[in-house]
Protein backbone atom coordinates (compact mmCIF):
# COMPACT_ATOMS: atom_id res chain seq x y z
CA UNK A 1 0.00 0.00 0.00
CA UNK A 2 2.55 1.97 0.73
CA UNK A 3 4.29 2.29 -2.78
CA UNK A 4 1.41 2.37 -4.69
CA UNK A 5 0.13 4.99 -1.99
CA UNK A 6 3.20 7.44 -2.72
CA UNK A 7 3.24 6.73 -6.57
CA UNK A 8 -0.61 7.47 -7.00
CA UNK A 9 -0.09 10.85 -5.09
CA UNK A 10 2.71 12.26 -6.69
CA UNK A 11 1.18 11.55 -10.17
CA UNK A 12 -1.83 12.89 -9.52
CA UNK A 13 -0.36 16.32 -8.11
CA UNK A 14 1.54 15.87 -11.24
CA UNK A 15 -2.06 15.65 -13.13
CA UNK A 16 -3.00 18.18 -11.25
CA UNK A 17 -0.82 21.01 -11.70
CA UNK A 18 -1.41 20.85 -15.73
CA UNK A 19 -3.32 24.46 -15.38
CA UNK A 20 -6.15 24.17 -18.24
CA UNK A 21 -7.36 28.00 -17.49
CA UNK A 22 -3.70 28.72 -18.29
CA UNK A 23 -2.96 26.90 -21.56
CA UNK A 24 -6.32 27.78 -23.26
CA UNK A 25 -6.20 31.61 -22.18
CA UNK A 26 -2.36 31.36 -23.63
CA UNK A 27 -2.53 29.04 -26.86
CA UNK A 28 -6.08 30.40 -27.81
CA UNK A 29 -6.55 33.70 -26.90
CA UNK A 30 -3.15 34.63 -26.54
CA UNK A 31 -3.31 35.89 -22.96
CA UNK A 32 -1.70 35.24 -19.47
CA UNK A 33 -4.28 34.87 -17.54
CA UNK A 34 -2.34 35.24 -14.43
CA UNK A 35 -1.60 39.05 -15.40
CA UNK A 36 -5.87 39.99 -15.97
CA UNK A 37 -8.63 40.00 -13.71
CA UNK A 38 -8.24 38.64 -10.48
CA UNK A 39 -4.93 36.85 -11.55
CA UNK A 40 -6.55 33.63 -10.80
CA UNK A 41 -6.02 30.32 -12.89
CA UNK A 42 -9.32 29.42 -12.54
CA UNK A 43 -12.76 29.11 -14.60
CA UNK A 44 -14.35 31.96 -13.41
CA UNK A 45 -11.17 34.25 -14.28
CA UNK A 46 -10.78 32.43 -17.64
CA UNK A 47 -14.57 33.46 -18.27
CA UNK A 48 -14.49 37.13 -17.32
CA UNK A 49 -11.12 37.02 -19.61
CA UNK A 50 -11.42 35.88 -22.61
CA UNK A 51 -15.05 34.47 -22.63
CA UNK A 52 -17.74 32.37 -20.91
CA UNK A 53 -17.51 29.48 -23.24
CA UNK A 54 -14.02 28.95 -22.68
CA UNK A 55 -14.66 29.60 -18.83
CA UNK A 56 -17.14 26.59 -19.13
CA UNK A 57 -14.57 24.28 -21.26
CA UNK A 58 -11.64 25.30 -18.29
CA UNK A 59 -14.31 24.29 -15.63
CA UNK A 60 -15.08 21.19 -17.39
CA UNK A 61 -11.52 20.23 -17.90
CA UNK A 62 -10.70 20.97 -14.52
CA UNK A 63 -13.51 18.78 -13.50
CA UNK A 64 -12.20 15.66 -15.39
CA UNK A 65 -8.65 16.31 -14.10
CA UNK A 66 -9.89 15.75 -10.50
CA UNK A 67 -12.42 12.83 -11.62
CA UNK A 68 -9.76 11.03 -13.72
CA UNK A 69 -6.84 10.05 -10.90
CA UNK A 70 -9.38 9.00 -8.12
CA UNK A 71 -11.87 6.64 -10.56
CA UNK A 72 -8.62 4.95 -12.08
CA UNK A 73 -6.96 4.80 -8.71
CA UNK A 74 -10.17 3.36 -7.33
CA UNK A 75 -10.93 0.44 -10.71
CA UNK A 76 -7.02 -0.82 -10.42
CA UNK A 77 -6.66 -1.20 -6.62
CA UNK A 78 -10.04 -2.01 -5.80
CA UNK A 79 -12.60 -0.79 -3.36
CA UNK A 80 -15.15 1.00 -3.14
CA UNK A 81 -14.48 4.09 -3.79
CA UNK A 82 -14.08 5.19 0.31
CA UNK A 83 -9.99 3.22 0.49
CA UNK A 84 -7.24 5.16 1.13
CA UNK A 85 -5.53 5.14 -2.12
CA UNK A 86 -8.45 7.24 -4.35
CA UNK A 87 -8.36 9.66 -1.69
CA UNK A 88 -4.69 10.18 -1.58
CA UNK A 89 -5.23 10.54 -5.53
CA UNK A 90 -7.97 13.11 -4.67
CA UNK A 91 -5.62 15.41 -2.41
CA UNK A 92 -2.60 14.80 -4.60
CA UNK A 93 -4.73 15.91 -7.73
CA UNK A 94 -6.33 18.69 -5.50
CA UNK A 95 -2.79 20.20 -4.52
CA UNK A 96 -1.52 20.34 -7.88
CA UNK A 97 -4.05 22.11 -9.27
CA UNK A 98 -4.31 24.89 -6.22
CA UNK A 99 -0.58 24.82 -6.18
CA UNK A 100 0.90 23.63 -9.24
CA UNK A 101 4.43 23.49 -9.76
CA UNK A 102 4.28 24.40 -13.31
CA UNK A 103 2.98 27.70 -12.44
CA UNK A 104 5.31 29.04 -9.46
CA UNK A 105 2.94 27.27 -6.68
CA UNK A 106 -0.16 30.13 -7.66
CA UNK A 107 -2.72 27.81 -9.12
CA UNK A 108 -6.44 28.07 -8.63
CA UNK A 109 -9.10 27.59 -6.12
CA UNK A 110 -10.05 24.15 -6.47
CA UNK A 111 -14.08 24.47 -6.92
CA UNK A 112 -13.93 22.53 -10.20
CA UNK A 113 -11.45 19.84 -9.58
CA UNK A 114 -12.76 19.21 -6.27
CA UNK A 115 -15.95 18.79 -8.23
CA UNK A 116 -14.48 15.81 -10.33
CA UNK A 117 -12.56 14.19 -6.99
CA UNK A 118 -16.38 13.94 -5.13
CA UNK A 119 -18.08 13.05 -8.35
CA UNK A 120 -16.76 9.65 -7.94
CA UNK A 121 -16.25 9.36 -4.34
CA UNK A 122 -19.75 11.15 -2.92
CA UNK A 123 -21.78 11.88 -5.83
CA UNK A 124 -24.74 12.28 -3.83
CA UNK A 125 -23.56 14.99 -1.48
CA UNK A 126 -21.79 16.28 -4.20
CA UNK A 127 -25.07 16.32 -5.93
CA UNK A 128 -26.55 18.59 -3.39
CA UNK A 129 -23.66 20.74 -3.32
CA UNK A 130 -24.67 21.46 -6.86
CA UNK A 131 -28.22 22.68 -5.78
CA UNK A 132 -26.58 24.39 -2.96
CA UNK A 133 -24.32 26.34 -5.60
CA UNK A 134 -26.91 27.15 -8.13
CA UNK A 135 -29.53 28.58 -5.28
CA UNK A 136 -27.11 30.72 -3.81
CA UNK A 137 -25.46 32.11 -7.21
CA UNK A 138 -29.03 32.73 -8.47
CA UNK A 139 -30.04 34.57 -5.33
CA UNK A 140 -26.89 36.68 -4.52
CA UNK A 141 -25.22 36.46 -8.31
CA UNK A 142 -21.87 36.11 -6.18
CA UNK A 143 -19.73 32.83 -7.67
CA UNK A 144 -17.23 32.67 -4.76
CA UNK A 145 -20.00 32.38 -2.22
CA UNK A 146 -21.42 29.52 -4.31
CA UNK A 147 -18.35 27.80 -4.13
CA UNK A 148 -18.01 28.15 -0.20
CA UNK A 149 -21.47 27.19 0.26
CA UNK A 150 -21.34 24.14 -1.87
CA UNK A 151 -18.18 22.98 -0.36
CA UNK A 152 -19.60 22.97 3.31
CA UNK A 153 -22.53 21.11 2.04
CA UNK A 154 -20.50 18.52 0.72
CA UNK A 155 -18.71 17.96 3.90
CA UNK A 156 -21.91 17.97 5.92
CA UNK A 157 -23.81 15.83 3.43
CA UNK A 158 -21.07 12.88 4.07
CA UNK A 159 -21.23 13.14 7.57
CA UNK A 160 -25.05 13.19 7.69
CA UNK A 161 -25.20 10.69 4.89
CA UNK A 162 -22.55 8.76 4.91
CA UNK A 163 -22.13 4.99 5.71
CA UNK A 164 -19.91 5.33 9.02
CA UNK A 165 -18.66 8.54 8.27
CA UNK A 166 -16.92 7.95 11.54
CA UNK A 167 -15.60 4.39 11.54
CA UNK A 168 -15.21 2.93 7.77
CA UNK A 169 -16.03 6.05 6.19
CA UNK A 170 -13.75 8.46 8.06
CA UNK A 171 -10.74 8.69 5.46
CA UNK A 172 -13.78 10.23 3.56
CA UNK A 173 -14.96 12.43 6.35
CA UNK A 174 -11.83 13.59 7.26
CA UNK A 175 -11.01 14.42 3.30
CA UNK A 176 -13.39 16.01 2.88
CA UNK A 177 -13.03 18.30 5.59
CA UNK A 178 -9.64 19.30 4.50
CA UNK A 179 -11.17 20.42 1.35
CA UNK A 180 -13.37 22.67 2.88
CA UNK A 181 -11.06 24.18 4.95
CA UNK A 182 -9.03 24.37 2.02
CA UNK A 183 -11.22 26.04 -0.14
CA UNK A 184 -12.39 28.17 2.40
CA UNK A 185 -8.44 29.04 2.88
CA UNK A 186 -8.28 29.97 -0.84
CA UNK A 187 -11.11 32.10 -0.63
CA UNK A 188 -10.13 34.45 1.65
CA UNK A 189 -9.75 37.20 -0.40
CA UNK A 190 -13.17 37.08 -1.51
CA UNK A 191 -14.43 36.75 1.76
CA UNK A 192 -12.98 39.79 3.07
CA UNK A 193 -14.71 41.14 -0.43
CA UNK A 194 -18.19 39.69 0.50
CA UNK A 195 -17.95 41.15 4.15
CA UNK A 196 -17.12 44.66 2.61
CA UNK A 197 -19.86 44.28 0.31
CA UNK A 198 -16.96 44.88 -2.88
CA UNK A 199 -16.97 41.49 -4.21
CA UNK A 200 -18.11 40.89 -8.10
CA UNK A 201 -21.09 39.35 -9.30
CA UNK A 202 -21.96 37.79 -12.10
CA UNK A 203 -22.80 40.25 -14.58
CA UNK A 204 -21.01 42.91 -13.20
CA UNK A 205 -18.01 44.59 -14.43
CA UNK A 206 -15.88 44.83 -11.47
CA UNK A 207 -13.41 41.38 -11.51
CA UNK A 208 -13.34 38.88 -8.85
Amino acid sequence: MLIPGIISLICSYFIGSISFGFLIARYVKGVDIRKVGSGNPGATNVSRAIGKPYGIVVYVLDMLKGFLPVFAADRLFGGQGHGLLPILCGIGVICGHTFPVFLGFKGGKAAATGSGVFLWLATIPLLIAIAVWLITVAISRYVSLGSILSVIAVAVCIIILGKDPFGQGLYLTLFSLFIAILLIVRHKSNIKRLLNGTESKIGASKRQ
